[in-house]
């Protein structure tokens, strides 16, 4: 798992790194921690982030509202905790749709308790599937896959990583899966409710700005389940 920190407090970002490490540690997760001090630039060629403590107050040229927004327009599942001195911004920090907050002035409080809250989200959302191709496996993440498409006996897994190529009907995959969050818009195209910028009835427009149109068998169960994802 790919972790971020990005606070221009060098001693906080510490003491919040070394907490942070040792817990998932006890949950045996295998971490990829990095920790952003002085510049947000470098965290653009970061392919994959996963969680990210995020200072609201900071000496960049973003605040972090602003790369709140950036990030989660590039990772859409991305888990944010916005950190700050100041209890009162976490109201324009609504506007992000972020995970938790952590106040400083209360911090060995807090710590406990949005860890816990992130360790639970993690065993209920990110759900795996191991995919054999070119004679190699892959574990990939359920909720990276942006799209699955048939052609005939190929089946094209789209994530945000690459794409994948194996031979398995449509059916079949998504029978080995349960995840409510991809869902089946066409006969031969099954697409992630998190890769949707919008939709309606007859069609949807993903976050790349590609249309697909969704048949009438399925078009009852799409708004149904958008709008459940909606509400969560």
């Amino acid at each position: 798992m790919n972790i971020v920190l990005v606070d221009d407090d060098i001693e906080f970002s510490n003491k919040l790194k070394v907490d942070v490490k040792l817990y998932f540690k006890q949950l045996d997760e295998n971490i990829n921690f990095i920790v952003l001090n002085d510049s947000f630039d470098t965290i653009k060629d970061i392919d994959q982030i996963d969680l990210i403590f995020l200072d609201v107050d900071l000496n960049f040229e973003m605040n972090g509202i602003d790369i709140g927004a950036y990030l989660k327009s590039k990772f859409p599942k991305i888990i944010i905790v916005f950190v700050s001195m100041h209890e009162d911004f976490v109201f324009p920090a609504l506007s992000i749709g972020f995970f938790q907050f952590i106040r400083k002035t209360k911090y060995d409080f807090d710590i406990v308790k949005v860890l816990k809250q992130i360790e639970d989200y993690l065993k209920e959302n990110l759900k795996k599937i191991c995919i054999k191709m070119d004679g190699r496996s892959y574990v990939v993440r359920l909720n990276d896959i942006k799209y699955i498409m048939s052609i005939g006996h190929d089946l094209y897994i789209n994530t945000y990583q690459k794409e994948y190529l194996i031979y398995s009907s449509l059916k079949k995959f998504m029978d080995q899966i349960s995840f409510d969050e991809l869902v089946q818009i066409e006969r031969s195209l099954v697409v992630n409710l998190n890769f949707i910028k919008r939709m309606d009835k007859t069609s949807v427009i993903t976050l790349n700005d590609e249309e697909y149109f969704v048949g009438r068998k399925y078009q009852d169960e799409l708004v149904r389940k958008y709008e459940e994802f909606l509400l969560r």
